[in-house]
């Protein structure tokens, strides 16, 4: 057999190989969705190339804070947490988000300086051994108001109002069975958790027996970010973000404290069952807007629109395996477009407009982000296949990752999921993320996933181990309850919430930051990744 012959022999198995892991990771994600869709109505708001549906929620109430400890693990569901989070000014407006600066060859700047300032951030290595609890409140900054105020959201109309009833009921029906949460919802009387607990204690032991929890003997640190611009730019909070993004998993959720951005008294959302984009609009009562994108599955929507879940995955699938765009990228960046035409008939400027998103969802936010420039937060989000220089390292936009999350691996800018994912590079590669890095949770939980996919590739047995370590992983860390947890976020709402492990430090005070001032509090921490 000759060299090349051997070669192509070899690259047909790692095909196969990962192809194999895919599908079965295709049949993982359905089953998991299925005990994870809004409300659905119609009303074309011109997206072209997709059906737009609108659905109505009602407006619900922040979440209460009271103090609660800090330990590494907790024993009850997340929707119960509640943890002390410090309030910025709820009347200012929140505007004035972060803009790009320039570069120069010793300083990697994150976001333009207020007039008189300027603003760096520079690349250095830093080690990351151990987890460290951070306070954030020296982050928070003075807030300042803007003289333009856009028109608030106009009331739901009476059909949309109808339309949106069902999603609402069923809604209340799984907040009672545990499957949904949310702060003012109803409190079930069933509690998975111990069940969940013993399911990943048992995990875990088998993680140790193997000896995937061993600290690996060389591991690449990626680069950190020193951010010393503004804080003074004004945006939605983390928590606003977070539970926007949460929404989009929650038939009939409503973010706490948000309500339906609204066209002539109907919703504004976007649905494309053949290429898998789903989205709705938010308004936050600083009067800025927040697009929010559906991960995979949509979690409950499965029970309104289960056919969604096959795009989305084939979706997630052609981004991994791929160099190609896919439709529903495209999709989601046609929405966000139409969402500022819309917005600015009602006095809102593109300053006011933001994308947030968790995995999938998180994947188009970047996306939306680095083609328009628009600022916002991704949760659990992989890297993509549209490279720009700076990898966005200078843009409004912030990327949150788990520690341990395959999802937040499953790119070439954060070191983990080699050889199955093409070759890590500091701050690049072929599917980098798009905009700054924050990295949360335990850093030590990386080591399993690094370990098992040292595996991959040296026989089926090698590869059997990097899958079920890999799924395990991903159930234990990717949930947006997950990244509540380590950001002191009050999940509201939240699906499935008693799923997952929550590891490492809560970061005190992270729920109430702005984007500037996260990357400030994430700076200080050395939590900031170069993208």
């Amino acid at each position: 057999m000759t060299v090349q012959t051997q070669r192509r022999a070899s690259q047909w198995k790692r095909t196969a190989s990962r192809c194999s892991l895919a599908t079965f990771a295709v049949g993982i994600g359905l089953g998991i969705g299925t005990v994870g869709g809004q409300a659905a109505a119609w009303a074309d708001t011109g997206h072209a190339g997709s059906s737009t549906t609108s659905s109505s929620q009602s407006q619900a109430s922040g979440p209460g804070k009271a103090a609660d400890g800090h330990d590494s693990h907790r024993g009850s569901g997340l929707a119960t947490a509640r943890r002390s989070t410090i309030r910025p000014d709820s009347t200012a407006s929140q505007r004035n988000s972060p803009r790009p600066a320039s570069a120069s060859a010793v300083a990697v700047p994150i976001s333009a300086p207020a007039p008189g300032t300027e603003a760096s951030a520079t690349s250095t290595r830093a080690v990351a051994t151990t987890a460290r609890k951070t306070t954030a409140s020296a982050a928070l900054a003075v807030t300042v108001t803007s003289p333009t105020t856009p028109t608030p959201p106009a009331p739901l109309s009476p059909i949309a109002k109808l339309i949106a009833l069902p999603g609402h009921i069923v809604n209340t029906v799984l907040q009672s069975l545990d499957l949904t949460a949310a702060v003012g919802g109803p409190q079930s009387p069933l509690d998975f958790a111990p069940f969940d607990n013993l399911i990943f204690a048992v995990f875990r032991r088998i993680e140790h027996a193997v000896g995937l929890d061993a600290t690996p003997t060389t591991q690449p640190v990626p680069p950190t970010l020193t951010y010393t611009g503004p804080t003074t730019a004004l945006t939605p909070t983390v928590a606003q973000f977070l539970n926007a993004a949460a929404a989009e998993y929650v038939l009939g959720g409503v973010p706490g404290g948000l309500q339906p951005f609204t066209v002539n008294g109907v919703p504004v959302t976007s649905t494309n069952i053949l290429s898998g984009e789903r989205a709705q609009v938010w308004v936050t009562p600083q009067n800025q807007i927040i697009i929010a994108y559906q991960g995979t599955t949509g979690g409950t929507n499965l029970l309104f629109n289960p056919l969604i879940a096959i795009s989305q995955i084939i979706t997630d699938l052609q981004v991994l395996y791929t160099h190609t765009t896919p439709q529903a990228f495209v999709d989601a960046l046609a929405f966000a477009q139409r969402v500022q035409a819309d917005a600015a008939l009602q006095g809102y400027s593109a300053s006011d407009i933001f994308v947030t998103g968790h995995s999938l969802g998180g994947w188009e936010a970047e996306y939306v982000a680095q083609q328009t420039g628009l600022d916002g937060i991704g949760f659990e989000s992989p890297g993509i296949n549209t490279i720009v220089a700076r990898n966005g390292a200078d843009s409004g936009f912030v990327n949150i990752e788990t520690y341990g999350d395959p999802a937040a691996y499953f790119a070439t800018d954060l070191p983990g999921l080699q050889p199955f994912m093409p070759s890590y590079e500091p701050a690049g590669g072929s599917k980098p993320h798009y905009g700054p890095i924050v990295m949360i949770g335990d850093p030590n939980a990386v080591a399993p996933l690094f370990n098992a996919s040292a595996l991959y590739g040296y026989g089926p047995i090698g590869d059997l181990i990097f899958m079920v370590d890999t799924l395990g992983n991903f159930f234990e860390h990717h949930l947006p309850g997950m990244q509540a947890y380590n950001l002191d976020v009050d999940p509201d709402p939240t699906v499935v919430p008693w799923l997952g492990l929550p590891m490492g430090p809560v970061e005190t005070g992270y729920g109430a930051l702005t984007i500037s001032q996260l990357l400030q509090a994430a700076s200080d921490a050395g939590q900031l990744i170069a993208p």
